[in-house]
C-alpha cells in the first residue's frame, strides 16, 4: 500500500499540545480518533457536493481554457471542458467528480483506495496512490503546466484557499472532541471535576 501525501498535525501548535496532553493522560485514544476519522470523512462529502465551482476555479475560466486548448479534444468540443465533461459524464459539476473514484477514496472510510487507520495513538488517512494516481497531481503544490491545482484534502491554513466551512472548523471540533474524552477519562478516573478543577 502507498500512500500519496503524508500531514502532520505537528504544523499546528495548538492542536499538537492537545493531542499531547490527551495522550499523555490515556493511552488508547481509538475512540476519539474515531469520532475524528467520522467528521473528517462527513465534512469531505461537501467538497465532493459542490453544485457549482465552490472554491475551485471554474472549468470555463483561464486555467482550464489555456490547458484544453493544448489537447485534441477541443476539435470535438468547441465549448471547452465544460461542455466535454457533460457530455462524457452527464454533469460538469462538482469538479472534482467524474467517475467518483476520489470521491470514493477521499470521502468514504472503508472506500476503495481509502486509506484509514486508527491506533491507540495514531491515526492515519488518506488516499492509496496506487488505486487512485491521479490524486497526488491535484494534492501537489508542485509544478503542474497549465491544469489547475484542486486541493481536496484540507487540514490546517490552508482550507480556507478551496475548502468550505465544513472544512475550515475541522481542528477546532477536533480538539473539542479530544478535550471532551480526556476530561470524561480523568473524572471517570478522579483526576478532575466537572467543573475543570483538580479533585
Amino acid at each position: 500500500m502507498s500512500e500519496f501525501t503524508s500531514y502532520s498535525v505537528d504544523n499546528d501548535r495548538t492542536f499538537r499540545r492537545a493531542l499531547d496532553k490527551a495522550a499523555g493522560e490515556m493511552s488508547d485514544l481509538r475512540i476519539p480518533f474515531r469520532l475524528i476519522a467520522f467528521d473528517f470523512y462527513k465534512s469531505q462529502g461537501a467538497i465532493f457536493g459542490l453544485k457549482g465551482p465552490g472554491q475551485y476555479p471554474d472549468l470555463s475560466t483561464k486555467p482550464f481554457t489555456a490547458w484544453w486548448e493544448k489537447g485534441a479534444l477541443r476539435r470535438r468540443y468547441s465549448g471547452g471542458y465544460k461542455e466535454y465533461k457533460k457530455a462524457k459524464y452527464g454533469f460538469a459539476y462538482p469538479i472534482l467528480r467524474a467517475r467518483g473514484a476520489l470521491e470514493e477514496a477521499a470521502s468514504k472510510m472503508g472506500g476503495r483506495g481509502n486509506i484509514t487507520q486508527i491506533q491507540a495513538a495514531r491515526l492515519t488517512m488518506g488516499v492509496d496512490d496506487a488505486v487512485v494516481p491521479y490524486a497526488k497531481f491535484h494534492q501537489s503544490d508542485g509544478s503542474r503546466g497549465l491544469l489547475p491545482q484542486r486541493k481536496f484534502l484540507f487540514i490546517g491554513p490552508e482550507a480556507p484557499r478551496f475548502a468550505t466551512s465544513e472544512q475550515t472548523g475541522r481542528l477546532e471540533r477536533w480538539m473539542g472532541i479530544l478535550d471532551s474524552f480526556t476530561r470524561q477519562r480523568l473524572e471517570a478516573i478522579g483526576n478532575v471535576s466537572s467543573r475543570g478543577g483538580t479533585v
